[in-house]
């Protein structure tokens, strides 16, 4: 084997290492945002803490965290209390 291809061999074999590392690490990476997730959800459900206390606490803004708990069917704390002109005026708009 010349020189270059003990090179080319053992970049190969650093890369291989490198990838699998990092492969490994985006696993661990999916397995703690899926546990965080599923705590959000009971906690969420429990009532125990509202969004805004969640989103304080976690590495997510606010919108993603009512992403989660949307996705999860977990209504809302209070009902809308906005209505909408259009729905106020008891029509549409287009005449």
């Amino acid at each position: 084997m010349t020189a270059t291809e003990k090179k080319q061999q053992a970049a190969r074999e650093r890369l291989t290492k490198l990838g699998a590392a990092y492969q490994a690490a985006e696993e661990q990476l999916e397995a703690a945002r899926t546990a965080l997730n599923e705590g959000i959800v009971d906690i969420l459900k429990a009532r125990t803490l509202g969004p805004s206390e969640v989103t304080r606490l976690v590495p997510y803004e606010r919108q993603h965290v009512g992403r989660i708990s949307k996705a999860a069917g977990i209504p809302p704390l209070r009902e809308r209390t906005v209505v909408s002109a259009k729905k106020a005026a008891g029509g549409d708009a287009s005449g």
